[in-house]
């Protein structure tokens, strides 16, 4: 038992030093706070059984997309990805040479203490980040995300839109805005749609809305 508390305080560490730093206030102006975008593709839909084979984001600060920060990593999951490879197009033989899940997420908690994490539905990325972090520092870090997802419903309500099937799937979101629609199911392309849709979204949004503003949209 000691040796495990040996073993795992460091890393304990790191996720205790990533909590704090503290969120920007809510009432902070949106558009001045700092954003990652972020997607995972997984061998399935539930956390607890299923794992991650890749992951990526795109950094946004001050309004702008960072591309020279984003980052895609290929995750080698403990088992075959088998017949997910249907949806996210990886398949075994291009693991090889892939990241391991620990490093991927130091780097996570190294670089980006302050962010707000954006994703498309991010119900099932949080969920699969939350629980890889306990696993791995025996903790999960403190981390608040904003889901497009909801924004986009919460406008199209406000509007008095009728949706349509599909309506708030990312593509449809995309198109609906004019903006590139790019290959669905890679983690990279994924992150980069997202960005660019929470742009677009505040962009169209109150010029004073907060970060507060936006929480209560995305919940």
């Amino acid at each position: 038992m000691l040796g495990w508390l040996i073993k795992k305080s460091p890393l304990y560490e790191q996720v205790k030093q990533f909590n704090a730093v503290a969120l920007p206030a809510l009432t902070t102006p949106a558009r001045q706070c700092n954003y990652l975008a972020i997607d995972l593709e997984m061998t399935g839909l539930h956390a607890r059984q299923d794992h991650i084979v890749s992951i990526g984001w795109v950094p946004i600060v001050k309004q702008q997309i960072e591309l020279n920060q984003a980052k895609h990593f290929l995750i080698k999951p403990p088992v075959s990805v088998g017949q997910s490879a249907v949806y996210h197009g990886v398949h075994d033989k291009d693991l090889k040479n892939a990241s391991e899940l620990s490093d991927v997420l130091q780097q996570l908690l190294t670089d980006y203490p302050g962010y707000l994490f954006l994703a498309h539905h991010c119900r099932l990325d949080r969920a699969f980040l939350q629980l890889a972090f306990q696993r791995q520092y025996g903790k999960a870090p403190r981390m608040q995300f904003i889901d497009t997802l909801n924004i986009e419903w919460h406008r199209m309500q406000k509007q008095g839109t009728v949706m349509k099937k599909d309506a708030l799937r990312l593509p449809q979101c995309l198109q609906r805005y004019n903006l590139p629609i790019s290959a669905q199911h890679h983690a990279l392309e994924d992150a980069y749609s997202c960005a660019l849709l929470y742009l677009t979204q505040l962009k169209k949004s109150h010029p004073d809305i907060t970060l507060g503003d936006i929480l209560q949209q995305s919940s």
